[in-house]
């Protein structure tokens, strides 16, 4: 049995699906214009609060009236003619700002939400912006020793097997420079500071043509394992390195 279409069904459906989606619309627009006013506002709250505690040093006299108005103020004039606020600008309220400590300022400006077209009063909540800040008014006087930063105690370097604390990383006593040479050349070669190389009691009297040297070694390796050419480095406070003297070339 076929099925004939009705004549104007389309036209039912757009009169029903329309008007909700202009609603839907027009009230999107409004949450938009509501969270527009409501960072507006909390930026004038914030330099509001900013100037309070930058002149606080000088006669106070400040009140939540004389605050509100230097708040609204700062806001467009034409935003805040279109407040999506209960009562208008004059209903919102700054009735719980702080302003009789001289040392913090807080300011609060509280209102009720009223958006056009939200005919079920989904969005109609209370907000607020608010601000705390602490005065410009420099410090207790009398703290000047315990505002001093202690000095911070001084990190050495130190291996496991050393006699002596480092304070460069860099010390060319912790960072080897390793050479491979021949073993036949030996009796020629000299260190940085002239001496000659003899064989480690570890290693040097492995086999092998190859062995190795450091620049400011007195001994050659057969093994480049050997602990002789390992630098196992730890970082200690001064305080710790018990009966090590300073290094040579770094210690100062």
């Amino acid at each position: 049995m076929n099925r004939r279409p009705v004549k104007g069904s389309l036209t039912i459906e757009a009169s029903l699906i329309l008007p909700l989606f202009l609603f839907a619309m027009f009230l999107a627009l409004s949450l938009i214009n509501l969270m527009r006013f409501h960072l507006n506002l909390q930026e004038a709250v914030h330099q509001e609060t900013r100037k309070l505690a930058m002149t606080a040093y000088r006669e106070w006299n400040a009140s939540a009236g004389s605050v509100g108005g230097e708040v609204l103020a700062r806001i467009n004039g034409p935003l805040l003619s279109k407040a999506p606020v209960k009562g208008g600008a004059g209903g919102i309220d700054f009735s719980g700002s702080k302003l009789d400590n001289r040392e913090v300022i807080e300011i609060n400006a509280a209102y009720d939400a009223e958006l056009p077209y939200d005919f079920l009063n989904i969005f109609n909540h209370r907000f607020c912006a608010r601000c705390l800040m602490h005065t410009f008014i420099g410090y207790e006087k009398g703290l000047d020793e315990r505002m001093v930063e202690k000095k911070p105690e001084e990190y050495v370097y130190v291996t496991e097997t050393g006699t002596v604390y480092h304070r460069n990383r860099e010390c060319t006593y912790l960072r080897l420079s390793i050479k491979e040479v021949d073993r036949s050349a030996l009796k020629d070669l000299r260190n940085r500071s002239g001496h000659k190389y003899y064989a480690c009691s570890s290693c040097g009297k492995g086999a092998g043509g190859r062995v190795y040297i450091t620049s400011d070694g007195t001994c050659y390796h057969s093994s480049l394992s050997c602990h002789g050419l390992k630098r196992t480095v730890n970082c200690i406070p001064l305080s710790e390195v018990g009966g090590r003297g300073p290094c040579s070339r770094c210690g100062y």
